[in-house]
């Protein structure tokens, strides 16, 4: 309890007392997922929908997800359960996997091992991200199974989310917001990095394209010595 304010705020049970308990389900929207029939290739074949698997969360580097992996047709998701929900919503792994989390770029659906949250200006994306992830420990209490741990939609739309005021909730996303933008924008330009290296490695190797003939930008740091400075260190040295 380190927020602005807090030391002269009165406390309740370790509450704030202008805090509040709210039920998710009146809190923000939630979604589970579904997976569209895989011996049908008319709901596969060229689809354009990103429908994100738990490995798609686990296996990313960044909380922000550009593309899934797999990719379902228009007609295969009309012909699930699965919702398309909007982007930036807050896809969490809710099935063996608990609680793993990915921010979704575009538009898109999951199989059924998530509960994805839907933002709301209540409970914006950066804050909502940070409570999901610090609550995972109790997700992870609450899940149950035979075969592997699951947090059902019925479980967590019984679960209380704790809600400062919403002054407070603002000023820490107007915080937040500009680091949670630049690692999109690093992720984003790392994707185009890979993509750029994947390109030009196999044509560097065959000898297809030249080193020299590439018209590199260095940055100035990494600028070759020029021949002044290369005559002052041999005189230097």
């Amino acid at each position: 309890m380190r927020f602005p304010g807090a030391k002269s705020a009165v406390f309740d049970k370790g509450v704030p007392t202008d805090w509040t308990h709210e039920p998710i389900l009146d809190a923000f929207k939630f979604y589970g997922g579904a997976t569209p029939a895989k011996d049908n290739p008319r709901f596969w074949v060229d689809g354009e929908v990103h429908w994100y698997t738990p490995t798609d969360i686990t296996g990313a580097s960044s909380p922000y997800l550009e593309e899934s992996a797999d990719k379902c047709t228009d007609e295969g998701l009309q012909n699930c359960s699965a919702n398309l929900f909007p982007a930036y919503s807050i896809m969490m792994t809710s099935r063996a996997t608990i609680g793993a989390i990915g921010i979704n770029c575009a538009p898109a659906c999951t199989n059924q091992g998530f509960i994805t949250c839907i933002p709301n200006q209540r409970y914006p994306l950066i804050y909502l991200y940070h409570w999901l992830k610090l609550a995972k420990p109790h997700f992870e209490m609450l899940s149950g199974g035979a075969t592997f741990a699951e947090l059902t939609k019925g479980t967590f739309k019984r679960i209380r989310i704790l809600t400062p005021p919403e002054k407070l909730v603002a000023a820490y996303e107007q915080q937040a917001r500009p680091m949670f933008d630049q690692v999109e924008s690093l992720t984003k330009m790392n994707r185009t990095l890979r993509a750029t290296r994947d390109a030009l490695l196999p044509r560097l190797i065959s000898g297809k394209l030249r080193v020299d003939a590439l018209d590199i930008q260095f940055p100035p740091s990494m600028q070759p010595p020029t021949e002044a400075a290369q005559r002052g260190e041999a005189k230097a040295s």
